[in-house]
């Protein structure tokens, strides 16, 4: 089999996985094709992939970085399915061979709406300084979130962006913004550097794609410190989680500099989680934390612990939202089950706390209990109505006979 022969295998695969609404796929040596659909790993047919043609498709996908990959062993890049589908994908090297993960990276960028976002992640479209934080697990949704939000100011605001990834996942097109993209190994050799080279570019806002290391998180931290506004993310749960890690990234001779340095400047931290609704889609349940002086003075003095505490208790003055408030809030909603929302909770006593100490939870129980009678009622009725036809026509066969 040819490399290009190889190369069709691979697009078929993935106009597989766009037909079937996937999010992921998966190529491995000698495996089968897998793909993940609606958060279910699946196989796409029973054709084994040979190691060769594993290979193929990653020369093809890798270029000339193809030799720098086997020497790092992982690599970062983009696929052009064709005009509407793009996709991210990362190369890597494994016991039994070769592995490549394909990402799909919509081509419409859809609004905070349409995700079913807290409409409160509006006010982060008007902030003119400071530092903005989305987080969550791999897939979970952070790149699609920041990505609404920078294209809401891209259709409102008169501003210039610089968006610095690895690699470049969603494409904007100016509309009243100005919006220019590097991609680490293509425009640019390092996030640090594109970085020190984006203060000299006359940026109104700085998208980082992600804090990977010391250099880059030190970098985004003396950006928003000379009165710039920086989007990145973070691998991390939750706002808590998110001020240890950022903090713990540097030597312990630094931190309290650290600590400093984002009680001035952080603006808010966004963290989600995708879990399904009751209709079987992905829903995300979000986080958000919003500054606030008593937030502020927490980090300064190392009581990360007390965070969510303060945002449960500010969260009417300020905007912010637990995870769990999140959670109850899409359960009253009907839109996840209890279930669900205990599966996904912080703190399962917690939510539980919040459960049966609110009257609207109350009032959203007696209302689906009322709601399971009139159903049962209804069905009973028409079972009955059933028998009945079915004795009537009994009868009426029994006469005919006669």
């Amino acid at each position: 089999m040819t490399p290009s022969d190889d190369i069709q295998i691979l697009r078929n695969y993935l106009t597989q996985l766009v037909e079937n609404r996937g999010s992921d796929l998966h190529i491995k040596s000698n495996a089968t094709v897998r793909a993940r659909i609606n958060e279910e790993i699946t196989p796409l047919g029973d054709t084994v992939l040979s190691h060769e043609s594993v290979e193929n498709i990653a020369r093809e996908l890798a270029g000339k970085n193809f030799v720098n990959f086997m020497k790092e062993q992982e690599l970062d890049t983009i696929y052009v399915l064709d005009n509407e589908h793009r996709f991210r994908v990362n190369l890597f090297v494994h016991l039994h061979g070769l592995a490549i993960v394909f990402r799909t990276i919509p081509k419409v960028i859809k609004s905070i709406e349409e995700l079913n976002l807290p409409e409160v992640l509006h006010r982060l479209c008007h902030l003119q300084r400071g530092l903005v934080i989305v987080t969550g697990t791999t897939g979970s949704g952070k790149s699609t979130t920041l990505a609404s939000i920078i294209e809401e100011i891209n259709l409102n605001q008169r501003r210039h962006i610089i968006t610095i990834e690895d690699p470049v996942e969603y494409v904007y097109s100016d509309k009243h913004c100005i919006i220019e993209q590097r991609g680490i190994g293509h425009h640019t050799q390092h996030f640090s550097a594109a970085l020190r080279s984006a203060l000299r570019e006359d940026p109104d806002i700085i998208i980082v794609g992600e804090l990977r290391d010391i250099e880059t998180a030190e970098s985004v931290l003396h950006a928003v410190n000379t009165g710039q506004l920086v989007f990145t993310t973070l691998h991390t749960l939750d706002a808590r989680e998110t001020i240890d890690r950022l903090v713990a990234i540097f030597p312990t001779r630094e931190q309290n500099r650290i600590r400093m340095a984002l009680a001035a400047n952080l603006q808010a931290i966004v963290s989600q989680r995708l879990l399904k609704s009751l209709n079987d889609e992905l829903l995300p349940a979000v986080e958000v934390m919003f500054m606030s002086p008593r937030i502020e003075h927490l980090i300064r003095s190392g009581a990360d612990t007390d965070i969510p505490d303060a945002m449960i208790e500010e969260g009417n003055s300020y905007g912010s939202i637990t995870f769990n408030q999140a959670l109850f809030n899409l359960t009253l909603a009907g839109k996840i089950s209890e279930e669900t929302a205990f599966n996904y909770a912080t703190s399962a006593s917690d939510l539980k706390l919040l459960f049966t100490t609110s009257s609207e939870y109350h009032q959203f129980k007696n209302k689906m209990a009322t709601e399971e009678i009139h159903l049962k009622n209804e069905e009973e009725l028409q079972a009955e109505e059933e028998q009945k036809r079915s004795k009537q026509e009994a009868i009426d066969h029994l006469k005919g006979d006669l």
